[in-house]
């Protein structure tokens, strides 16, 4: 692991979303000729052929950050990240060792149970009010935790893409967050096809990787969900010998975990466990669109397999170097 760690200094990381969207830059790399050439996140559209299909990850992040005080009035923070088919969900509790199995929280007139521990987090039952409605009602946009500070009512709106709309993830499809509806618009109108994905982003896209042989790695599980018109829209530019456009590392995981060895696709609903390094066999995903990632991230051992590790290394310094904006809120890059 310590091959693709780089040094990030806190002043790189956006902490805020552009002033508008779609007007952060954007670095291309050529896998062939090892190219560098710095442009606008608009400009994607000139990349993008007539009857290639871009992907888009179409999940909507909630307001699943809440507090709550125990018994004895100390206020935790409460992350719902799963929902489980008995009822309850699976929480991570900063302040977890105040609270033990069976203590209701309460938030106001709002009560939630703590049933049990599960992995590195705890399982919770919400008692008089549905999960959503305490969303709804208290819910903060988790932003992730490197932007050190408090979310504002603004990010719901620039922590979501333009085309959000299935609920269910705690971190955005980034490389999405600049899409707006005029570039979308452009990329129909050169004859590019869109499809959809749903992918719900969890926590562990966030999660380090600790071991220093990333084969040790664990890597998290996550929902996918691929449906018929995306795999006709797909397998039908794959026969006609177009190309295919992930929009981010969650869309390259979701096509790579339903593709067979042609890149033709199927339609699938469940987990995917897929665990992308380098030495990964890519087989659908064509041109790979993400933003600049964790030092110690699984999504760093992702574009590297993708791009070549020594590549992904020498952008990652370009980029550095050229006073790029790093992580969510940030710039992009385009690997053609």
């Amino acid at each position: 692991m310590s091959e693709f760690k780089y040094n990030l200094p806190q002043e790189k990381i956006a902490k805020f979303p552009p002033k508008e969207r779609g007007t952060t830059k954007l670095l291309v790399l050529d896998r062939k000729s090892e190219a560098i050439s710095h442009k606008n996140y608009s400009d994607i559209v000139e990349y993008i052929k007539q009857g290639d299909v871009i992907v888009l990850n179409e999940t909507k992040v909630e307001k699943r950050r809440t507090f709550f005080q125990t018994e004895k009035g100390r206020t935790l923070e409460v992350l719902f990240l799963n929902h489980t088919e008995d009822g309850n969900w699976d929480c991570l509790i900063k302040g977890g060792k105040y609270v033990t199995d069976g203590d209701i929280l309460r938030d106001g007139e709002i009560e939630i149970q703590v049933v049990g521990r599960k992995d590195n987090g705890f399982l919770v039952r919400p008692l008089n009010m549905e999960a959503e409605d305490i969303f709804e009602k208290v819910g903060h946009t988790p932003i992730p935790p490197y932007m050190k500070r408090e979310d504002n009512p603004d990010d719901y709106i620039r922590y979501n893409t333009v085309f959000a709309r299935l609920e269910g993830s705690v971190a955005a499809p980034t490389a999405s967050l600049n899409l707006t509806s005029e570039i979308l618009a452009q990329i129909q109108k050169k004859g590019a096809k869109t499809a959809k994905i749903e992918l719900e982003v969890g926590w562990g896209t966030f999660a380090p990787v600790r071991e220093e042989n990333i084969e040790d790695h664990k890597i998290h599980s996550e929902k996918i969900s691929v449906g018929k018109n995306t795999v006709k829209l797909v397998n039908d530019a794959r026969k006609n010998g177009k190309d295919i456009w992930a929009f981010g590392t969650t869309v390259a995981r979701t096509l790579e975990s339903v593709s067979d060895d042609n890149g033709f696709i199927h339609e699938f609903k469940g987990n995917t466990d897929l665990y992308i390094y380098p030495g990964y066999k890519w087989k659908c995903v064509d041109h790979l669109i993400t933003n600049f990632h964790m030092p110690d991230s699984s999504l760093m051992l992702l574009v590297s397999s993708f791009a070549g590790k020594e590549l992904i290394k020498k952008a990652y310094r370009e980029a550095l170097n050229m006073d790029y904006k790093f992580l969510s809120y940030g710039d992009s890059m385009l690997v053609i």
